[in-house]
């Protein structure tokens, strides 16, 4: 079993009541595969995980990203301003 560790910002922290979640996978996994694992244990982000960029280290990476270890993958939500 492999472990991806989900950093939170903004709203899914609010929403999730945690700035880190962490689940277990068994790997080689689709990052999208795995938001959808996370979706089902916080159905209350769902709505807001569509809309968020993900980034792993320094770099935006794409839902079709095949995760095959431990990895920390931070969440980011869209930020409005005005």
């Amino acid at each position: 079993m492999s472990q991806l560790k989900f950093e939170l910002y903004g709203i899914l922290e609010q929403l999730a009541g945690t700035a880190e979640y962490t689940l277990e996978f068994e790997a080689p996994t689709q990052l999208d595969d795995a938001l959808t694992m996370f979706s089902m244990d916080k159905p209350e982000i769902k709505q807001h995980l569509e809309r968020c960029a993900c980034a792993i280290g320094d770099s935006l990476v794409h839902r079709q990203t095949m995760i095959t270890q431990d990895t920390l993958v931070a969440l980011l939500p869209p930020v409005a301003g005005g």
